[in-house]
């Protein structure tokens, strides 16, 4: 079987959406006159929705297979204020696609409700190749000996936003300040930087906290490495991708009770999860791993090891070709 991947542009302005629909739509139908059999749509919400559904109705009115793949945590609140019209629209894309793919348990649950069912569900997450490249590293590592002025830090990365739990991951850091507790907070990412660091002075932390930037590449590598643990107290997360990064990297995480979270770390082994919201559990977790080294450490090869079956390239590659084996079986052909 041969594969090839369709991009398109997005809706973000008029010159765009014209070029999606003169462009983009003949040759995706171009494509598809050339032996393409399965067609795997990745969907997120607003735009990236409405552009696959469009082309799902393309390629089933030429009699394509199709697999409807969502990766949006906010799926569920586009459909109950998108109207009847998108709902009727989404009812049809996912009901319709011969198979649905979730990058989570949460989402699978949720990818249920729309479709009616477990029929042609899978649960697939989503590899971090880099950070999975440093895993054999991660595993030999021993627990570093720092020198006495060096300070731990708790890394996040990620967007700057409010569903993030950065509000509530500095009023831990502030918590954790007043009771002593020497740290600092590092957070790479992009976002409204100005509106988090007000609230790290207005908390009395901004000497404590510190925004570095979108990293990338062997600095982000790095910045994992380094910190004693990763945190990301998000509201929902789809997936979690720096949290795989980090658990490749064989750091443990602590996370909240929700989405992604429940699939990546494994509470009291990986890393934990608290109550979504609640800064006392949240900042309890951090000292416990700050002022146990030994037991973040322990907690960093587990989270390892766990990565490394569930989310390396191999195992996901392996959950794919079967997906798509069993889709093209259902249709009389096997090309896998």
């Amino acid at each position: 079987m041969t594969s090839a991947i369709f991009e398109t542009r997005d809706f973000k302005s008029a010159r765009s959406m014209l070029c999606f629909f003169l462009l983009d739509i003949p040759r995706f139908l171009a494509a598809m006159l050339k032996g393409v059999d399965l067609v795997h749509f990745h969907v997120s919400v607003r735009g990236s929705f409405y552009r696959k559904f469009a082309l799902y109705v393309l390629a089933r009115l030429v009699g394509k297979k199709t697999i409807f793949h969502l990766h949006a945590g906010n799926f569920r609140t586009f459909w109950s204020t998108g109207g009847s019209i998108t709902r009727q629209a989404v009812s049809c894309f996912i009901r319709g696609a011969d198979g649905v793919v979730a990058v989570s348990s949460a989402i699978a649950a949720e990818l249920q409700d729309y479709r009616g069912g477990t029929h042609g569900l899978y649960v697939i997450g989503n590899t971090a190749c880099d950070a999975e490249a440093m895993a054999g590293v991660a595993l030999r590592d021993k627990p570093d000996a720092m020198g006495a002025d060096f300070t731990p830090y708790v890394a996040f990365v990620g967007r700057f936003t409010e569903g993030k739990g950065i509000d509530e991951l500095l009023k831990a850091t502030a918590l954790l300040t007043r009771q002593g507790l020497n740290f600092h907070l590092r957070l790479a990412g992009t976002g409204d930087t100005d509106r988090w660091m007000r609230a790290a002075v207005g908390y009395g932390v901004s000497d404590q906290v510190r925004f570095v930037g979108w990293l990338q590449g062997d600095e982000k590598l790095a910045f994992y490495r380094d910190a004693s643990l990763f945190c990301m107290p998000s509201h929902f997360e789809a997936f979690g991708i720096s949290t795989l990064e980090a658990m490749f990297i064989g750091r443990p995480v602590v996370g909240t009770e929700v989405g992604g979270f429940l699939d990546l770390v494994e509470d009291g082994v990986t890393g934990y999860l608290v109550r979504r919201g609640n800064v006392r559990e949240l900042a309890k977790r951090i000292r416990h791993l700050i002022e146990r080294p030994d037991i973040a450490h322990a907690m960093g090869k587990a989270a390892v090891s766990r990565a490394l079956s569930r989310y390396s390239v191999g195992a996901v590659v392996s959950q794919y070709v079967h997906c798509y084996r069993t889709v093209s079986v259902r249709q009389g052909k096997e090309y896998l």
